[in-house]
Order: structure tokens, then sequence, then C-alpha cells
């Protein structure tokens, strides 16, 4: 079975676009480092308040 629908699936045009620093941050390895570190100390905390 085919179509030959050629509307979008979504529009996207009114979506915000990233900022010039959200874009740093999201290139930046030592920040994503960090972000990553942290969230996985929250993880590890939360699992061994589990085990008390």
């Amino acid at each position: 079975m085919t179509t030959n629908d050629t509307t979008p699936a979504a529009d996207l045009s009114g979506a915000p676009l990233p900022t010039a620093r959200t874009l740093r941050r999201r290139r930046s390895l030592p920040f994503q480092a960090t972000r990553f570190a942290v969230f996985n100390l929250r993880i590890l905390r939360m699992v061994a308040k589990g085990h008390h």
C-alpha cells in the first residue's frame, strides 16, 4: 500500500532554535563530562539510600 501524501508529519517551523550558548554547551566535552558525573552521582546516591 503506497500513498502520495506530501504533507509533513509534523510542522516544526515554529519550534525555537537553540541559542549560541546552548550550542556551545552541547559541544563542550568538559561541560558534558561534568553533567554526566553529576547525574551518575545523583543516581548512585538514590540507589544507596534504597539499600539502607
